[in-house]
C-alpha cells in the first residue's frame, strides 16, 4: 500500500468527499480550543488538515506533541471549506482533510533556519544548513523552475535531431581562460588529471566522428576568482553541429531560448511566483544583432545592457586631441581614449559627494579621474563645472554637440592613455546612470547577439597575441590570417608582433581581423557563447604560429585535436549557454548560489559538509603529494 494519495498541493474541490492520504512536514499548528488546524507541507505546497474533539478528541491529543518539521502521515476525508474560511494564499485554499488518522513518521529537532518563503538571514547559514533551507518555497520553485528549462531543452534539441553524448570529467589540461582544479592520479605516480573548465575539445571529437549533433548538460570546473554570478563548478547546455556556419547555431538558439521561457511561463506551479521571467512577455525571435565594435563604441563593454540602449557614450577622442585642457589633450596625443556620458536632465541629481564617490571610483580603476560638466541655460558659454573655465566658448559648443546634449543634462568625461581604463570606468557609470534614472526594470528582457569580434588580443607588456576567444576558434578572413603566419615563420628573431612588422603588416591590422564567435547577452550578461571552429590542421598551426604556440607545445597540448583533424574533420560550430547564470536571470535571484542545489560559499567552500579538508597522510604518499607551506 502506498504511504499517500496525493501530494499535499494537489488536492481541488473535485477531491471533496474523497478518502485521501498525505504525508509531509509539518508547517504551522493553531489551536483554536476543541479545534486543530495544522498545515502539511511537500514540495507540491500545502493543505490544511483539521483536528476536532467533538469527532476524535484522541486524534486531537496527539497534535498536542507534534512540532514544527515533524514528518507526518495523515489520513482524512476531504470536505469544503465553509466560504468565509476560503484562502487564495494557497492552491489548496477550497479545501481541507478532515483527519481520521495520524501518523508521526518522525521527530525533528528546531531547525537552525526558519522554513518560511521571506526568510532573512545570513547567507553562510543558510549554505551550512541547506538541506533546510531547500524545503523553503522559493528554493524548490527554484529546482522545479531549473528541471522544467532543461526538459524544454532537451526536448527542442531531441526534435532537432541532437544526441545527448557524455563527455569525460577526468580530462587533461588546456589553456581556456581560468586555472584548472587538478586531481593526482594514484596509478601514474606524479602525474594529474585535470578538471574539464568545458567539453570543448570532446565535442570537437564527437563531430570528428561523424557524430553530427551534440549536446549535454555538461558540468565545468573553473578555479576562477570569485564573483556574485560565479561558482567553481556549475552546469552549461553545450550544443555542436557539423556542416553549419553562424547562421545556423544562432537560429537554433533562437529556438532554444524562447521555448524554455514560454515553458516557465506556462508552468501551473510558478503561478505564485514574482519572478521576471513570467512579466517578460514572449520572446520572439530574430534577437537584435550588434557587432562588437558597434558595442565597444557605444557602451564601452562587449556585453551592453540594452534595456537602457538610448544611453549611449560619445567618442570625444577627435575633439580633445585640439582642445585646450592639457589632460585630455594628452590623452588623445598618445593614442589613448576620451569618452562622453550624456546623462539626460541629471545636472541637479547627483550632491557634490556623490560626484567624488564616482571620481573616487573612477580613479579606482586607473583613471586619473572623472571629469563633471553640467550644460546650463543662463550663461554666455554652455557648460559650468570645474574644468569648464579651460575651454573657450567654441570648444564647449563643439563638445555639446558631440554629446548631442541639451540644457539640463550633465556630462561625465573620463580620458586615459589606455582604452581598457576608459572603457571600465565608462561602462561602470553607464551602469550608475541607468539605475538612476529606473532604466534597468528586472521585469524586461534585452536580448542581442554580440558578433565580429577580434580573433585577437595584444598584451602590451608582453609583446604577445591572444586569441579573444580561444585558438580553435575560425577566422574571418583565413587568407590574410596565413599570409601573416607566413611571415612570422620566416621573420628570425623577436616577437611575433615585431616580425609582423618587419614584413610591412601594422598592429591595428593584426586586431582588424575578426573572428566568428557570436555571444548572446541578456540584460548586460553573457548568458551563451559559442563559435565557427577550425577544421583544418593548416589553419589551426597558422592561429598557433601567431599566438606563439610552438608545434612542440601544440602536439603537447592538443596533439589528440591536431591528429583528428587530420582525419577528415567536418566544418563545424557550437555554443554553450550557462545553466544557473541563466536561472538566476530568469528568477531574480541576487546571487547564482540560489540557482542551485547544492552551491560553494563566496570563498568557494562547501559550508554543509565542510569542504575542503585535509586528507590523511597515508593517502597522501600514496598520490605522490606533498604539502609546501
Amino acid at each position: 500500500m502506498n504511504a499517500r494519495t496525493h501530494r499535499c498541493g494537489e488536492l481541488r474541490k473535485e477531491h471533496v468527499g474523497q478518502t485521501v492520504s498525505v504525508c509531509g512536514w509539518m508547517d504551522t499548528k493553531r489551536d483554536r480550543g476543541g479545534v486543530v488546524f495544522i498545515l502539511l507541507r511537500d514540495i507540491s505546497g500545502k493543505v490544511q488538515l483539521t483536528f476536532a474533539e467533538e469527532i476524535n478528541p484522541e486524534l486531537v491529543a496527539k497534535t498536542r506533541d507534534a512540532r514544527g518539521e515533524y514528518v507526518l502521515r495523515a489520513t482524512g476525508r476531504v470536505q469544503a471549506r465553509a466560504q468565509e474560511n476560503v484562502t487564495t494564499t494557497m492552491a489548496t485554499g477550497e479545501v481541507e482533510i478532515v483527519v481520521s488518522a495520524l501518523e508521526v513518521l518522525n521527530t525533528a529537532v528546531t531547525p537552525a533556519i526558519e522554513v518560511r518563503d521571506d526568510l532573512k538571514c545570513d547567507p553562510e547559514l543558510r549554505l551550512k544548513h541547506r538541506f533546510i533551507d531547500l524545503r523553503r518555497r522559493p528554493m524548490q520553485a527554484m529546482l522545479q523552475a531549473r528541471a522544467a528549462m532543461i526538459r524544454s531543452m532537451r526536448a527542442t534539441l531531441d526534435e532537432a535531431n541532437f544526441l545527448e553524448i557524455e563527455t569525460p570529467i577526468l580530462y587533461k589540461r588546456t589553456p581556456e581562460g581560468a586555472r584548472d582544479f587538478i586531481v593526482p592520479s594514484r596509478a601514474y605516480r606524479g602525474q594529474f588529471y585535470a578538471l574539464p573548465q568545458s567539453p570543448q575539445l570532446f565535442k570537437q571529437l564527437c563531430m570528428v566522428s561523424g557524430l553530427d549533433r551534440y549536446y549535454q548538460i555538461a558540468r565545468c570546473f573553473r578555479d576562477e576568482d570569485k564573483r556574485a554570478d560565479r561558482q567553481p563548478e556549475f552546469s552549461q547546455l553545450d550544443i555542436e553541429m557539423s556542416f553549419v556556419e553562424r547562421e545556423d547555431v544562432i537560429a537554433l538558439l533562437e529556438q532554444v531560448v524562447p521555448n524554455f521561457v514560454r515553458a516557465l511561463q506556462q508552468d501551473k506551479r510558478f503561478a505564485d511566483r514574482d519572478w521576471p521571467v513570467l512579466k517578460c512577455g514572449e520572446l520572439k525571435a530574430p534577437f537584435e544583432r550588434m557587432t562588437y565594435e558597434t558595442a565597444m563604441r557605444d557602451y564601452s563593454i562587449d556585453r551592453p545592457d540594452l534595456r537602457s540602449r538610448d544611453l549611449r557614450l560619445s567618442d570625444l577622442t577627435a575633439w580633445a586631441k585640439g582642445c585646450s585642457f592639457n589632460a585630455f589633450k594628452t590623452a588623445a596625443a598618445s593614442g589613448g581614449l576620451v569618452k562622453a556620458l550624456r546623462c539626460p536632465g541629471m545636472a541637479e541629481t547627483f550632491s557634490r559627494g556623490q560626484i567624488s564617490n564616482m571620481e573616487r571610483d573612477a580613479k579606482g580603476m586607473g583613471a586619473g579621474g572623472l571629469a563633471s560638466l553640467t550644460v546650463g541655460v543662463q550663461h554666455a558659454a554652455p557648460l559650468q563645472g570645474a574644468i569648464a573655465k579651460f575651454f573657450p566658448e567654441a570648444e564647449q559648443r563643439a563638445l555639446v554637440e558631440a554629446c548631442k546634449a541639451q540644457s539640463g543634462d550633465l556630462v561625465l568625461i573620463c580620458a586615459h592613455a589606455k582604452d581598457k581604463v576608459v572603457h571600465a570606468v565608462m561602462h561602470h557609470m553607464r551602469t550608475m546612470v541607468a539605475e538612476k534614472l529606473g532604466l534597468l526594470d528586472p521585469g524586461k528582457f534585452a536580448l542581442a547577439w554580440i558578433v565580429d569580434f577580434p580573433l585577437f588580443e595584444y598584451k602590451d607588456d608582453e609583446e604577445k597575441l591572444y586569441a579573444s576567444h580561444h585558438p580553435f576558434t575560425l577566422a574571418q578572413d583565413m587568407d590574410l590570417v596565413r599570409k601573416m603566419a607566413e611571415a612570422a615563420r620566416k621573420g628570425g628573431e623577436g616577437s611575433v608582433i615585431a616580425r609582423l612588422k618587419a614584413a610591412g603588416f601594422t598592429l591595428e591590422q593584426v586586431l582588424g581581423i575578426r573572428n566568428n564567435q557570436y555571444d548572446l547577452v541578456l540584460n548586460g550578461i553573457e548568458i551563451a557563447g559559442g563559435s565557427i571552429r577550425m577544421h583544418r590542421t593548416d589553419w589551426q598551426q597558422d592561429v598557433f604560429e601567431l599566438v606563439g604556440i610552438t608545434k612542440a607545445e601544440a602536439e603537447k597540448k592538443f596533439g589528440f585535436l591536431m591528429n583528428a583533424l587530420a582525419h577528415g574533420a567536418p566544418p563545424h560550430g557550437g555554443i554553450a549557454m550557462g545553466l544557473d547564470r541563466m536561472l538566476m536571470l530568469l528568477l531574480g535571484l541576487e546571487t547564482i548560489q540560489d540557482a542551485m542545489a547544492f552551491p560553494k560559499s563566496a570563498t568557494g567552500r562547501d559550508l554543509m559538509i565542510d569542504t575542503p579538508n585535509e586528507v590523511e597522510d597515508k593517502l597522501r604518499k600514496e598520490l605522490g603529494v606533498s604539502i609546501h607551506a
